[in-house]
């Protein structure tokens, strides 16, 4: 190996790694996830040159050079890592980097949402024309009695929900499932793409059958009271699961100049970030709807609940889709 030729095409990579350890150490904890992670690289990229250089030269001022190089990088890594803790790196994901990735994203997210909506329109749509395409569009399990006879049930018969624990047992069920549902969309995003959207669309097509139905049965205030608190958060969220499944379905069906791999590596870290954004948002949907929209006007007054869907779905909006001051 030509020890001089060698030294001359690696020592950028080493002026960058000792530019990244200054500025890493001037920022402290404000200090970006990429730029920690671009100094683990070209730690490993020069702890890889020493070991090599150590093999053909014995050159003090080389290796010294390196050594102390790839001692500050070890030291930076391995103390950052012990040193921050998980609560702080749970609270800058939840705060900084879910929010930012929807943020980066949000394209994806309106083709989406966009599929969804139509499926809604389109349902509701099929229902006006002619009610008995309810009875077509609508799975038996939500079509067993008219939304009036439901609402005079619910309104007169004891509430479902009587204790904290079963508050607890039914949210659980509920975000549990939702979940699933969320990974399913997602799933069929990654795999299929298109996969994705039909599953979007035809959620939305149940939907916007049965609102109508509701609307046509003069008990629109319901269904909004009864839906909304949980529905604010629940439905945009598997909208958010099926859009994570569309970014990793376009980075691997559709690569352009990029491998698969690279295309993958790519989009992986927005990917995470919205699954967790969206696991997250389930739970706290999961916990509202078993403790909260489940209770009829007896307990909670209607135009509450849907003051209280409304702050939801503004406060969720806000905090994936507005930048806040400081932010880049």
């Amino acid at each position: 190996m030509n020890i001089e030729r060698f030294i001359a095409e690696r020592r950028p990579v080493w002026t960058e790694l000792e530019h990244g350890l200054r500025r890493a150490e001037i920022a402290g904890d404000k200090a970006s996830r990429e730029e920690l992670q671009q100094i683990v690289e070209l730690y490993r990229r020069a702890a890889s040159d020493l070991n090599r250089v150590q093999s053909y030269t014995a050159n003090p001022e080389i290796l010294g050079y390196l050594n102390q190089l790839v001692g500050s990088a070890y030291r930076f890594v391995y103390q950052a890592g012990h040193e921050k803790p998980v609560l702080d790196s749970f609270v800058r994901l939840v705060t900084r980097e879910i929010p930012a990735a929807f943020r980066r994203e949000r394209l994806v997210v309106a083709i989406a949402a966009s599929a969804f909506l139509v499926g809604v329109l389109f349902g509701a749509a099929a229902v006006l024309l002619d009610r008995a395409n309810a009875s077509r569009l609508i799975p038996g399990s939500f079509f067993t009695e008219s939304p009036r006879e439901r609402v005079a049930r619910i309104e007169h018969d004891d509430e479902r929900i009587d204790s904290t624990e079963k508050a607890m047992l039914f949210g659980a069920s509920l975000y549990t499932h939702n979940i699933q549902v969320s990974f399913l969309a997602f799933s069929l995003g990654a795999l299929t793409y298109i996969g994705a959207l039909w599953l979007l669309f035809y959620n939305g097509v149940i939907l916007g059958a049965i609102a109508t139905m509701y609307v046509l049965d003069g008990v629109t205030t319901f269904f909004v009271a009864w839906v909304g608190p949980h529905g604010a958060l629940e439905l945009p969220s598997i909208i958010f699961g099926a859009a994570a499944g569309l970014l990793a379905g376009r980075a691997l069906l559709m690569p352009g100049d990029l491998t698969r791999a690279a295309s993958l590596r790519r989009v992986l870290p927005s990917v995470w970030r919205m699954m967790i954004g969206t696991a997250l948002t389930l739970v706290l949907a999961g916990i509202i709807e078993g403790g909260f929209s489940q209770f009829s006007s007896k307990s909670i007054p209607y135009p509450l609940k849907i003051a209280v869907a409304a702050l939801l779905f503004g406060a969720l909006m806000s905090y994936l889709f507005v930048r806040r001051l400081g932010e880049e």
